[in-house]
């Protein structure tokens, strides 16, 4: 699978809000799994133009712990806890 810069997915998620397509659609036109499509509008979603500048960070058990316990207590999928905590 080809890498995305920032960029590019930032214009996949636009264009995924803007026009009316599938993730499907979408992500077989730019050659990304759809999961990962999906994956990169909930980004978008929590956390608007700052979704794709994350640097790589180290969490520490503990915080991973809370978050498990917050994926079984709010019934949230991992996927969706992981755009949320970025």
């Amino acid at each position: 699978m080809k890498k995305f810069t920032k960029d590019e997915k930032f214009q996949a998620v636009r264009r995924y809000m803007d026009e009316t397509i599938s993730y499907r659609h979408l992500a077989n036109e730019i050659g990304v799994d759809n999961s990962a499509l999906r994956y990169w509008v909930k980004l978008y979603e929590y956390h608007g133009n700052q979704a794709f500048a994350c640097p790589y960070t180290n969490y520490s058990s503990d915080f991973k712990l809370k978050v498990i316990q917050w994926i079984k207590d709010e019934g949230y999928s991992i996927r969706e806890a992981s755009a949320l905590f970025h």
